[in-house]
């Protein structure tokens, strides 16, 4: 009898953490889909963003881009101003092309390529996390969550980030950057947010470099509105031909 309550305690046990575990991760996807209200306005968009990069206090660098959204999976970001003028760059579900200005062929590239500065091209064409990245909560350290995010599959810009965000509102603060080696490589500030499409929207984001503390980057996202895009805007084929129009 003793031995059939120990089993039975053991399997009650075993279901509770099991059931919790379940909990757990369901509240940490729904965190993360909080976070990504923050970085998507809606589901089809174009932007308007200006990337400066920074030696201390020394502007290095500016470019200013346009971009097109549709959903999580698609995105299209051309560089209308800076030495890269002409440029662009397609992610189309996991995979990213750039075509540069004059060239009829786009080349694959990954999304943790350095598109300017600290910036990789993950961090301009990729707005959701949710869609690359498997959430757990870590702990409540006052007013923040600290969450662990792993990459669901190689493609993902970052295999490892620790997220920070609000409680309650999800609105996010800082995401601090790991390399495979585990070494963490750079931190993001999600700084200020301004009302589009009936809420608020991160619209600048700084990006320092832990391995050169001089070194930053700052994206400002300065115009959102939501619009139908043309599906070919999307196709890398059609690519090299969307600067002609």
């Amino acid at each position: 009898m003793n031995r059939f309550k120990n089993y039975l305690t053991m399997i009650m046990l075993l279901l509770f953490y099991l059931v919790s575990d379940l909990f757990c991760a369901a509240d940490a996807a729904e965190v993360l889909a909080g976070i990504d209200r923050y970085r998507i306005v809606s589901g089809s968009f174009r932007m308007s963003l200006r990337i400066r990069d920074f030696d201390d206090t020394r502007l290095k660098e500016e470019a200013f881009f346009k971009g097109f959204f549709y959903g999580d999976d698609r995105s299209l970001l051309i560089c209308e101003r800076g030495k890269n003028r002409g440029m662009k760059v397609l992610m189309k579900g996991d995979d990213m092309w750039i075509n540069l200005s004059g060239s009829r062929r786009a080349l694959r590239i990954t999304p943790m390529q350095r598109l300017m500065g600290e910036a990789s091209n993950g961090d301009v064409a990729k707005l959701s996390f949710s869609r690359d990245y498997n959430a757990t909560i870590l702990e409540a350290d006052g007013d923040l969550l600290k969450l662990e995010l792993q990459a669901k599959n190689s493609k993902a810009t970052y295999q490892r980030i620790l997220l920070y965000a609000t409680k309650g509102s999800y609105r996010p603060v800082r995401a601090e950057f790991f390399l495979l080696s585990g070494k963490h490589f750079k931190t993001a500030y999600y700084q200020e947010g301004a009302l589009a499409d009936g809420r608020e929207v991160i619209f600048k984001i700084r990006i320092e470099d832990k391995l050169n503390a001089r070194r930053f980057t700052l994206m400002e996202f300065l115009g959102f509105s939501p619009d139908k895009i043309p599906e070919k805007y999307f196709n890398v084929v059609y690519l090299p031909q969307i600067e002609t129009e």
